[in-house]
């Protein structure tokens, strides 16, 4: 029977022992949330209305234009919203994300709306990150 060179060996092992440590890690690691932006106009006209960028939106937040644009006048609604983040959202004509969404399907990444009179956001769930097979095999000797 061959033996290994000591020093294959314990090179062998480094691998088996970074292998599992990485496994370890990205199977309990939790689903991430959004990552990107996701832009809002309040008001007419676009080119000199208020933007704002929600950075890393929350996944099943609500944004509406009060909570973004505090001083907004009653009835202030987004002329434009611009999805640029890893994750759909809904929009909404009525306050809190009430009613049925605006778009008949959630709008995905690079998507925009304008020109509906626009209450409210919702950022729905993201994809959640892929985690590697809980059975692993082991490596040959």
């Amino acid at each position: 029977m061959s033996r290994l060179p000591l020093g294959r060996r314990a090179g062998l092992s480094l691998v088996a022992t970074t292998s599992a440590l990485v496994l370890a890690l990205a199977v309990t690691a939790p689903a991430s949330a959004a990552y990107g932006t996701v832009t809002v106009t309040l008001g007419e006209p676009l080119m000199t209305a208020q933007r704002v960028t929600i950075k890393d939106p929350v996944d099943n937040h609500c944004y509406t234009v009060k909570e973004l644009f505090p001083d907004a006048p009653a009835g202030s609604t987004f002329s434009f919203v611009g999805n640029h983040a890893t994750t759909p959202i809904n929009v909404y004509e009525g306050d809190a994300c009430s009613g049925a969404p605006t778009a008949t399907s959630p709008m995905g990444y690079g998507m925009s709306l304008s020109g509906a009179p626009i209450r409210s956001i919702k950022i729905l769930p993201g994809p959640s990150v892929p985690t590697m097979p809980t059975n692993p095999t082991t490596p040959p000797a």
